[in-house]
């Protein structure tokens, strides 16, 4: 099975991007399921239904979360009632939405999961460990294989949960910050894993974000309302390719 994993889609126009590259990018690579982090869709405010939406048919076959999913309280239906879009699991039974689903794939059942971090990164929710282990024992022998996107900012920390869940995952990729990294390996018991997956969106700038407003921000320390980069749109992401023993096989980097 091979597995397109896409990061954080940073802006409509990340939306509109996937919506002209994705198809065929899934058609050329023989992609049997495609993960899209799309929780910055609304440009840092969430996502909107209509966006999501438009990333399923664009060939998102799960969109997964973070920090600021909740964020469009517009959307608190829309995540309710749609079982293939995810919040963190983390923030509790009380919020909006789900924090995984049961797609299909290959004739097999894949659980895909989101849960967030703890560290340097808001709002602070409960132990990301304590609510995978508790989401694996309820779906135990429910899924064949299964995926996590781990949402969080430091790199110790999501390595510290790929380690923890090694073998119990076939997949482990991390979102939120928006770099792409270099560390794509096979963890010993057969989890393939990525620290972060990187963005989708506009590349001229810094994290998708026009540099002049995040320069001001950073340097004044004043409230300043961020705009898109002025480049062109990219996607960054990679393939998993995993056996029929859910064990991952091979990982690429890929750019779209």
């Amino acid at each position: 099975m091979k597995i397109l994993c896409i990061g954080d889609v940073t802006s409509p126009a990340g939306v509109g991007h996937l919506e002209r590259k994705l198809r065929a990018f899934r058609r050329e690579r023989a992609i049997d399921l495609c993960v899209v982090n799309g929780e910055n869709a609304s440009l840092i405010t969430g996502i909107s239904p209509d966006l999501a939406e438009r990333l399923f048919l664009a060939g998102a076959d799960v969109i997964s979360g973070g920090n600021h999913t909740l964020r469009n309280k517009a959307a608190y239906r829309y995540l309710d009632d749609t079982a293939c879009i995810l919040r963190p699991l983390n923030f509790g039974d009380g919020a909006p939405g789900h924090g995984y689903c049961i797609a299909e794939a290959c004739g097999k059942r894949v659980l895909v999961a989101c849960a967030m971090g703890n560290v340097h990164i808001d709002p602070v929710l409960d132990s990301p460990f304590d609510a995978i282990e508790k989401m694996l024992k309820a779906e135990r022998g429910g899924y064949d294989l299964a995926l996590l996107d781990i949402h969080a900012e430091a790199t110790g920390e999501k390595l510290a949960v790929a380690h923890a869940f090694d073998g119990e995952f076939s997949v482990i990729f991390g979102t939120h910050t928006h770099v792409p990294t270099a560390d794509l390996q096979i963890l010993p018991k057969g989890t393939g894993y990525v620290t972060d997956l990187g963005m989708c969106g506009e590349t001229g700038g810094i994290l998708g974000m026009n540099a002049d407003d995040v320069v001001l921000r950073v340097r004044s320390h004043l409230p300043i309302k961020f705009s898109v980069a002025p480049g062109a749109c990219a996607a960054d992401g990679c393939i998993f390719t995993v056996d029929q023993n859910g064990r991952t096989v091979s990982v690429e980097r890929v750019r779209i």
